[in-house]
């Protein structure tokens, strides 16, 4: 299964540099680790607070999605960046959308 990265988020959080506040969906998905995660949201509370760890930057917002592996949350582009390194990313998303507009 291949990674999506939004096109947005990338430029969202290069616009951000190291300390700029970003917002962010991303999903994670099981890689057939040696480490398996149950269905309680683990691998996403595991990735983000191995990435806090890592860059010591602490997430101004987050919440996690249980059973998605998935997380919302507002971090420095630091913070995303890191994050966005991760083996286990499925999709990574600005949480703005472009205006369609239907008549």
């Amino acid at each position: 299964m291949a990674t999506y990265v939004d096109r947005r988020l990338t430029e969202k959080v290069r616009a951000a540099g190291e300390t700029g506040q970003v917002e962010a969906v991303i999903v994670f998905r099981e890689t057939g680790g040696s480490s398996p995660v149950d269905d309680d949201g683990e691998l996403a509370r595991q990735v983000v607070e191995g990435a806090i760890e890592r860059t010591g930057n602490v997430p101004g917002s987050v919440r996690y999605f249980p059973r998605a592996n998935a997380v919302v949350l507002s971090a420095s582009g630091k913070l995303i960046r890191e994050i966005l390194k991760e083996k286990s990313l499925a999709v990574a998303s600005a949480t703005d959308v472009d205006a369609i507009v239907f008549v």
